[in-house]
């Protein structure tokens, strides 16, 4: 007999995940002095710097997914800015095993590892870097504690929101609470609904295109004084 499953869609709460952020930025700070290092933001291209090291999280973020069995076709990339987030998401229904791989590569590559190594090589900027990378993981560390306790059973796909995801589970998933995310829609699965066709691979808002610009032209001109 074959189980009945329900698609439960997930809204993040963005507020919870940014409060966390900025207590990860506090604690790493502190961390950061116990070992002699003082933050500075007054480097050369800065901000460049860091919209490079964001693509880059999304980068890894696509490659886990790539790597957990995501095909490559259907992985999608996108900025908004006006949202808080840049994203990569994966217009495919996948495993449990495939979105932890994704979420935890970002996290490991250019938040932990990169930042034992600027404190052992002592490159302040590096280091600074990974701290900006762990502090914008916020919300993928949440998501990794949360789906890692969840049912084996359970298959990952997307609302098409870039603040949405879905999981898919014959068990009652309403039962696991968490404050950074909340369950906005229950209907039965039908895998028709997570069969995806003419994706967008990349999407970036107005918005977004407007803040980079600034950040860009803001760079220069402290580079020029």
């Amino acid at each position: 007999m074959k189980t009945s499953k329900n698609a439960y869609t997930y809204k993040m709460r963005l507020v919870q995940a940014n409060v966390l952020g900025i207590v990860i930025f506090i604690l790493l700070l502190f961390i950061t002095s116990l070992f002699g290092f003082t933050i500075s933001f007054n480097t050369p291209f800065f901000l460049t710097s860091m919209i490079i090291y964001f693509i880059l999280h999304e980068l890894l973020h696509g490659l886990g997914f790539f790597l957990g069995g995501t095909k490559l076709k259907n992985i999608v990339f996108g900025m908004a800015i006006e949202k808080g987030i840049l994203y990569c998401q994966a217009f495919q229904e996948i495993s449990k095993k495939n979105i932890l791989i994704s979420l935890q590569m970002p996290f490991m590559i250019i938040g932990v590892i990169t930042y034992v190594i600027g404190l052992v090589l002592n490159i302040d900027f590096l280091v600074l870097l990974s701290i900006l990378n762990l502090v914008g993981a916020s919300m993928d560390i949440m998501m990794f504690i949360y789906i890692s306790r969840l049912p084996k059973d359970i298959t990952y796909s997307e609302s098409g929101e870039p603040d949405e995801f879905v999981l898919i589970s014959s068990k009652d998933l309403s039962k696991y609470k968490s404050m950074y995310f909340e369950i906005t829609n229950t209907k039965k699965y039908k895998k028709s609904d997570y069969t995806f066709k003419d994706i967008k691979r990349l999407t970036i808002s107005k918005a977004s295109l407007i803040v980079v610009s600034i950040l860009i032209i803001l760079d220069l001109i402290i580079f020029i004084k």
